[in-house]
């Protein structure tokens, strides 16, 4: 599943971490025979895999997550699907594999079924999209942690966009809604592998016509917390003798280690913290349980509605009742409301979402190719999709070698209430 989408669930940081690990230790499923262009169509139906992570098998990694069935999910709305209509008169047929990611073979062995022994089209939502792209010419749908692919590989459509393309987005945002007026900016960062972010992040203020003063990095080891502090309580006199009162952390650990230094440190230096990694954020609030004071300065941005506000969605609810109905033993949750709500570990709404979102942008893209379905004309029918609703999300629009969607910023903030992040309505 694409994490980052699902960033506001409670424990999702620790699956992005359990990935992120999993690639940089080499994991990516090995390379194998490239599959034909129109796999997985015939003149009635089309297949498409779904090689959904087994949440139960990682309890023991600390990952103590309820999204809900999947499988059922799938096979429900992709059912709801076939009885209106289906893609172009064709039927979606649901190829499905359990996939733990935390076991390297595994995810080299749901993509082989999938693509080599069940012939899919398109795959969904994989952890390790790669194998898919590259070894199989297979598109996707809302991959994970997706690299930088050759020019001609089939594309990965995603609601999210990557993080280069959000920081202009919600600089933008942040910008429009006065955030910067007034203030003196400084930039922080926590890893040198960030640098490439923060030069971005310092283009585009500069675009903004907002200064920065000064830039600084915490470079001591992430796994040395007294040294992290000991650098970031050095940044923090710079800053506060420049006069700065903006701080925006720039990546992963620039949006978590300023704050939890700072309580760390019971630092009496307390200027707006901007995060640009919301996902990371969520992940640090969510550890910390409420036990720091000092998220209350902090700001953060996302291009996701919360669960609460997609739910409401009318063709949210058309999926949920399909689902209901085709599986009325299966739990479904209601997601809390994070401005009142402290949220829980029950977040079986998320299969139900997911599979609405996802089956309704691939069905958006297919439609648009036309009868001729192949990954070519798939490819192209994307990347011209223009305005197209999607379930939760609303009018989503793709271009040319841009296979991400870049939707209304939502500025968010620390709720001590509800020990989560909500929408900040005193930031329009």
């Amino acid at each position: 599943m694409r994490m980052s989408f699902r960033s506001s669930v409670l424990g999702a940081g620790a699956v992005v971490v359990l990935v992120a690990t999993l690639l940089a230790t080499g994991a990516n499923p090995a390379a194998a025979a490239s599959s034909p262009a129109d796999q997985g169509v015939t003149a009635t139906t089309i297949t498409v895999g779904l090689p959904y992570v087994n949440f139960a098998a990682l309890k023991n990694l600390g990952v103590n997550l309820d999204d809900g069935s999947f499988p059922d999910a799938y096979t429900a709305v992709s059912n709801y699907i076939n009885a209106h209509g289906g893609v172009n008169g064709r039927k979606i047929e649901m190829a499905i594999v359990e996939m733990n990611p935390a076991l390297p073979a595994d995810a080299a062995n749901s993509c082989a079924q999938l693509t080599e022994d069940d012939h899919i089209f398109v795959s969904i939502s994989p952890v390790f999209p790669d194998c898919y792209q590259q070894t199989h010419d297979t598109p996707v749908i809302e991959g994970s942690l997706p690299g930088s692919l050759p020019p001609g590989t089939p594309p990965d459509f995603s609601l999210i966009p990557p993080d280069a393309a959000f920081d202009t987005a919600q600089l933008a945002a942040f910008d429009k809604a006065g955030v910067f007026k007034g203030k003196k900016v400084g930039i922080f960062y926590g890893a040198t592998s960030d640098a490439p972010e923060v030069a971005a992040v310092q283009s585009d203020l500069k675009k903004l016509h907002v200064p920065v003063v000064l830039t600084a990095e915490d470079n001591a080891p992430a796994t040395d917390t007294v040294a992290s502090d000991q650098d970031t309580q050095s940044i923090e006199l710079r800053f506060k003798n420049a006069g700065i009162n903006l701080v925006i952390g720039v990546g992963g650990s620039g949006s978590t280690t300023w704050p939890r230094a700072q309580n760390d440190l019971q630092s009496t230096y307390k200027p707006t913290y901007i995060a640009t990694s919301e996902s990371s954020l969520i992940s640090y609030v969510q550890s910390t349980k409420g036990g720091n004071p000092y998220l209350k300065y902090v700001l953060a941005a996302t291009s996701a509605p919360t669960f609460y506000q997609q739910w409401k969605d009318p063709a949210i609810q058309k999926c949920a009742t399909a689902v209901r109905k085709a599986y009325p033993s299966d739990k479904i949750s209601n997601p809390s409301n994070p401005a009142t709500q402290v949220q829980t570990n029950d977040t079986t709404y998320v299969s139900v979402i997911e599979a609405c979102q996802y089956l309704g942008l691939f069905t958006k893209i297919a439609d648009a190719a036309g009868k001729h379905l192949t990954v070519a004309s798939f490819a192209n029918a994307g990347y011209h999709l223009k305005n197209a609703a999607v379930p939760g999300v609303g009018s989503v629009s793709f271009a040319p070698g841009q296979a991400y969607a870049v939707g209304p910023v939502t500025i968010v903030h620390y709720s001590g209430q509800t020990q989560t992040l909500v929408p900040d309505s005193s930031v329009k």
